[in-house]
């Protein structure tokens, strides 16, 4: 069942996204303080001065829903290396392995290990004028708004222009070089088997006001390069337009807030055998805020909310052809939206309601107890159009309510270079699922070891 393989190497490779606002949730970063792609650090003084480094992250993965009692393993390996090149610019490379072993399964067709080695990132920045635009080329992580309608690894470039009257990113981006087992844009079988092909382009305006508050506005094109045969037809031309603001109220309260409209064109499967194409006409928003007191024990309050659009007659919000009639108003994307540990749903014909509250249980204690942090996740999951289904599939009675959900994490950076998590999901299925269908339940334990 190679969907549950790509399914947890997705969660594993998640982190890397750097600019989500909920990127933490499954594995949380470790302090890599000399890895600049996830943190600012300082360059070398002389040019050609080589830094070095990497972490590893073992990871053990308990699933368990209707269909599938699975226990694996996956360790994931990045090594990096930087260096000053000439004028400033810098050279940044880091390379990824991940090896997946089944350590138990139910009714579960799979290999019993999977190892997938990739090239993660290979870029070099060019600043051409000091502090005013610089250039990014090469293979790395491409982002447009907050992450959801792309948050994810190419090859191309990226112009990046700072202004006293706002700031300026454009960029383009091609998928089809990534290793096909390590590449997330799939969206027919033909994509998972020969590694989707589309081709990326944005560009993006922001403008800080208030200090530390900052909107944004942004388009997406994406077009997809995939070989199509003539009788089959699985082609998702799209584009995104968003606009969003973000930042902090007070030493205390930060919010977010984006809405994305979605256009283009795809093929919706008539009858089997018979296609049509369609128009896109979709949406998305998202919103939340976060509020922190500076007291003992460091409480938290966090309200997360998000929608994407449904379609009443789709049968798939993960396939590129599961609209069947009219307009495909289903919202799709190819960034990274985190909505909950069992049910893990993709925001298509969904609203998520996500209340959270956060706590250093052990605040009193030494140094490294009183650094522990949990934090407890309400879920609520509820259709934007009762008659269709969820995700890939499921949820397919003509019912509103999907389900409720509670997520556990607990996170303890032990020391600067090893830390510790671990996340429990549990997920009720509601009146959209058949009467009787038992619980999931997504238990994940590992750390981050930096070296």
């Amino acid at each position: 069942m190679k969907t549950i393989i790509i399914i947890i190497l997705a969660i594993v490779t998640v982190h890397c996204s750097s600019l989500l606002y909920a990127q933490d949730e499954y594995i949380p970063l470790p302090d890599v303080s000399a890895d600049p792609d996830l943190a600012v650090a300082l360059k070398p003084a002389k040019p050609f001065v080589l830094r070095y480094g990497g972490w590893l992250t073992p990871v053990m993965i308990d699933l368990r829903t209707q269909d599938t009692d699975l226990l694996t393993s996956v360790t994931t390996a990045r090594v990096w290396l930087t260096s000053t090149l000439w004028a400033n610019s810098t050279l940044y490379v880091r390379i990824k392995d991940s090896y997946l072993a089944v350590i138990r399964e139910q009714d579960v067709n799979i290999d019993n290990t999977s190892n997938v080695f990739d090239l993660d990132i290979a870029s070099i920045t060019i600043p051409v004028m000091k502090n005013t635009l610089r250039f990014v080329l090469g293979r790395k992580y491409y982002v447009a708004g907050s992450g959801l309608v792309l948050n994810g690894r190419g090859d191309g470039g990226e112009m990046q222009v700072y202004t006293p009257y706002g700031d300026l990113k454009a960029f383009g981006m091609y998928s089809g070089l990534l290793n096909k087992d390590d590449n997330p844009y799939g969206l027919s079988s033909r994509d998972i088997a020969d590694g989707a092909r589309r081709i990326f382009a944005a560009a993006q305006y922001s403008k800080d006001f208030l200090y530390n508050n900052t909107m944004y506005l942004y388009g997406l094109m994406e077009k997809d390069k995939q070989d199509e045969e003539e009788t089959t037809k699985s082609a998702y031309d799209t584009q995104y337009i968003g606009a969003g603001v973000k930042g902090v109220v007070s030493d205390k309260l930060t919010y977010y807030a984006e809405y994305v409209y979605q256009m283009g064109t795809s093929y919706a499967t008539i009858m089997p055998g018979v296609q049509d194409k369609r128009d896109i006409k979709a949406m998305a928003v998202l919103a939340g805020f976060r509020y922190f007191w500076k007291t003992a024990y460091r409480p938290l309050l966090n309200l997360q909310y998000a929608y994407g659009s449904g379609d009443e007659d789709a049968t798939s919000y993960t396939n590129a052809t599961g609209n069947t009639l009219e307009d495909d108003t289903r919202f799709m994307y190819f960034g990274t939206f985190l909505g909950g540990f069992a049910l893990r749903p993709v925001l298509g014909n969904l609203h998520v309601i996500r209340p959270g509250v956060g706590v250093s249980p052990l605040y009193k204690g030494g140094d490294r107890i009183k650094k522990m942090n949990l934090v407890l996740y309400y879920s609520y999951y509820m259709k934007d159009k009762k008659e269709s289904h969820i995700g890939g599939g499921e949820a397919g009675l003509p019912e509103s309510f999907v389900g409720q959900a509670v997520d556990v994490m607990l996170r303890w950076p032990v020391f600067y270079d090893f830390s510790f998590f671990v996340n429990y999901g549990l997920f009720l299925p509601g009146d959209a699922y058949p009467e009787g269908t038992p619980e999931r339940h997504f238990i994940m334990a590992g750390v981050n070891i930096v070296f």
